[in-house]
């Protein structure tokens, strides 16, 4: 079940079996996660409700945990490093969730950090109903905290906030970590029969060679931004993130390696400039 909000093409996400229920990132809106819960609990077995029994929340986003609150007794599953985060950033997190409970209707302000349950640090499998399976994979990128979710029974990819934009990725944290995490996900292409990729925002993938297509447009954006930086780096070039030529170089670096521009995200295609930027400077100062 994938439950599309109408904040950011946000995807809540449902798997059961027999009469138990996983939530992963379960929704924004309270009229979005009621919705959620009434689609996920129909009718199991004698006709009864299914019941609620795991969430999953794949990163310490607020966007992905405010949901937390409206389902009680459920386990809560996070990574360690999300589970734990300091006080500072936990309120630095719930502040930007604030902000977006005043554009939500019916939201319950302040939100507060969710209780987790079970922490992993690398893997974890969560077993549920009849004894289907989840394995959750902890893969930093887009933030230090990010894991993703592989469903064996079917075939399937939940890629947090990977793949939500392909071609203009959606890094917040470092650029590096996240192009090693796409090959990450590239090499799990070839391991594992990766059917079908949910992201937490946007469009489904469906079928294997659309995934490592997208995947590849990821990787090729970043490659193309970072050769672009090493250029200007050994030119002698301004490879300083404040500066808007460089930043303007490496964007239309990337838009000639994919093929288009980014459009209504360009302002994640200079995000993305300037992480590289800044990664760049930083080792040629090492150097």
């Amino acid at each position: 079940m994938v439950v599309r909000s109408s904040t950011w093409n946000y995807n809540s996400i449902g798997l059961w079996s027999g009469d138990e229920v996983v939530l992963i990132d379960p929704g924004l809106a309270p009229a979005e996660l009621s919705m959620t819960a009434a689609r996920a609990m129909g009718a199991g077995r004698m006709n009864a409700p299914r019941r609620i029994a795991h969430l999953v929340l794949t990163h310490a986003h607020h966007d992905h945990v405010r949901g937390a609150h409206a389902f009680p007794g459920a386990r809560v599953w996070m990574p360690t490093i999300a589970a734990r985060k300091p006080d500072a950033a936990r309120a630095r997190i719930l502040a930007a969730g604030d902000r977006l409970s005043e554009r939500l209707a019916g939201s319950p302000a302040p939100l507060s950090w969710p209780t987790v349950d079970e922490e992993f640090d690398e893997t974890a499998r969560v077993t549920f109903g009849d004894g289907a399976t989840l394995e959750l994979w902890f893969l930093p990128g887009h933030s230090n905290c990010t894991s993703v979710v592989w469903v064996p029974a079917s075939r399937t990819l939940l890629s947090a906030d990977y793949l939500v934009s392909p071609g203009v990725p959606f890094c917040r944290h470092e650029a590096l970590l996240f192009e090693q995490a796409l090959e990450r996900l590239l090499a799990l292409t070839d391991s594992l029969p990766i059917e079908r990729v949910v992201p937490a925002h946007g469009d489904l993938l469906v079928g294997t060679e659309a995934v490592r297509a997208a995947i590849e447009l990821d990787l090729t954006t970043f490659r193309a931004m970072r050769a672009a930086a090493e250029r200007r780096l050994a030119a002698g070039a301004a490879v300083d993130a404040q500066s808007a030529e460089a930043v303007a170089a490496l964007v239309a670096a990337a838009s000639e390696a994919r093929g288009f521009e980014a459009g209504l995200l360009a302002a994640q295609d200079e995000d993305n400039a300037a992480r590289i930027l800044r990664e760049v400077a930083a080792s040629g100062s090492a150097a």
